[in-house]
């Protein structure tokens, strides 16, 4: 049986993704990031995605370079090329996807609309979760 994001327990999507503006600041996003209690964002420009910022961007390329994360723009630090996955996608195309790439949230888009983030943490334990079943229906 292919698992797909739909197959239960296959994928834990967050609906209702949270997605801020390009010229939103470092310090704006982290205060999202706080309140949603969330370690990635999608950032929107015109409908579509033009970039992510996670909590580790902001650590990394304005915290420990000095920037001022009350005046630095999103734009200035966030990730560009994004990567993205279909909601059609099967869970271990996603596993093999995030396994080679060097971040660790990945948009889900159905056809061109963005409709989740998957973690590498979601990735695990949906693998872990399907083991365990797996496992159970051997005894």
């Amino acid at each position: 049986m292919k698992h797909t994001i739909k197959t239960a327990f296959a994928i834990k999507i967050t609906r209702g993704v949270v997605t801020v503006h390009e010229n939103d600041t470092a310090f704006e996003i982290s205060q999202i990031m706080e309140e949603e209690d969330i370690g990635a964002v999608v950032v929107i420009r015109n409908g579509k995605i033009a970039g992510m910022v996670s909590e580790r961007d902001i650590v990394r390329r304005v915290v420990a370079k000095r920037k001022n994360p009350f005046e630095t723009r999103v734009k200035e630090f966030m990730t560009k090329d994004v990567v993205t996955a279909q909601y059609s996608d099967g869970l271990e195309k996603i596993h093999q996807m995030m396994c080679k790439l060097p971040f660790r949230h990945l948009p889900i888009l159905d056809g061109q609309k963005l409709i989740g983030i998957v973690s590498n943490r979601d990735i695990l334990y949906s693998l872990r979760t399907r083991l365990g079943v797996a496992k159970s229906a051997k005894k």
